[in-house]
């Protein structure tokens, strides 16, 4: 950072240039480790087991549950 005060124009908006591409490459990259992560909650919730009252299973349905044996 110390030698952009020496810089000229010409050399501050190349170090521009590369910075701003550079700063998108790694937000993409980013912005994928996000979605991998949101996948990753979402399969970890759909197969880890939960436990459950009647009432709660009922709610989730949205009619009563009668259980036969």
């Amino acid at each position: 950072m110390s030698d952009l005060k020496w810089q000229t124009v010409e050399q501050l908006q190349g170090s521009k240039e590369r910075c701003e591409r550079r700063i998108a490459e790694l937000s993409s990259k980013l912005a994928g480790q996000q979605e991998r992560l949101k996948w990753i909650n979402h399969y970890l919730y759909l197969r880890t087991p939960q436990e459950l009252t009647m009432r709660e299973i009922e709610h989730r349905l949205g009619h009563k549950v009668i259980i036969k044996e």
